[in-house]
């Protein structure tokens, strides 16, 4: 591969072998820098788990969990939903595919930011709307999502909206964030219906598309 490769806001660099998200490097193991690299120069061609092992660990025997460990290590990295993927796709019974094209824009998408998608978080009797940017989530009565519990810490979480993709990430709270109760170690790419767990606090995520509406989503309701 030649040449950087910009999709969503991650930068693939082969020169300097580094994949950066926003100027800062993310670190990849060796072998996961490799496979991202791979699947990348290969989109939107789906390889086989064989082709990628060959091409891996040439002349060498290797069990079929260590491509997969490999790519849950890209899927961190990347903040991506394993059932829900903006970039790596599983191609069932077969491998694994790059699905983002080299402008950043996803299959049958834009490469513009321009939101299609209408993002909500509801708890309680409570409702708000996620527009671009950061939205943290806490027990601090300045934050924009304020969640009044004792489970909670001041500032636990926080939902990044970028374009149409949410994600969400623990910000080294006590008691965790989860989703569909997996405890957060990274951050990961919120699905529509998404149950979220913020110390004690249960909240639902949805992600409803706009299809052209220009009718202002409401930045909270009580």
């Amino acid at each position: 591969m030649s040449g950087r490769v910009c999709f969503g806001d991650f930068v693939l660099d082969p020169d300097t072998r580094e994949l950066c998200r926003g100027g800062d490097p993310i670190p990849l193991s060796p072998k996961a820098y490799q496979l991202l690299e791979i699947l990348v120069a290969s989109r939107p061609k789906a390889l086989s788990k064989i082709a990628l092992q060959e091409r891996l660990w040439a002349d060498t025997f290797v069990v079929e969990k260590n491509l997969v460990n490999l790519i849950a290590e890209i899927r961190q990295a990347l903040g991506d939903h394993p059932t829900h993927s903006r970039f790596v796709r599983t191609v069932h019974r077969f491998g694994y595919a790059f699905r983002e094209s080299p402008d950043g824009t996803s299959a049958g998408g834009t490469a513009d930011r321009r939101n299609d998608v209408r993002f909500r978080l509801r708890w309680a009797e409570r409702r708000v709307g996620l527009g671009e940017g950061e939205h943290v989530l806490g027990r601090d009565p300045d934050l924009e999502i304020f969640l009044d519990s004792p489970g909670v810490s001041r500032r636990h979480a926080v939902i990044r909206i970028a374009g149409n993709v949410a994600t969400l990430e623990d910000l080294g709270s006590k008691n965790g964030t989860f989703v569909a109760d997996r405890r957060l170690d990274s951050a990961i790419a919120l699905a529509d219906g998404d149950a979220i767990r913020v110390g004690s606090v249960q909240l639902t995520f949805s992600a409803v598309r706009t299809q052209g509406s220009t009718q202002t989503e409401p930045h909270q309701e009580s």
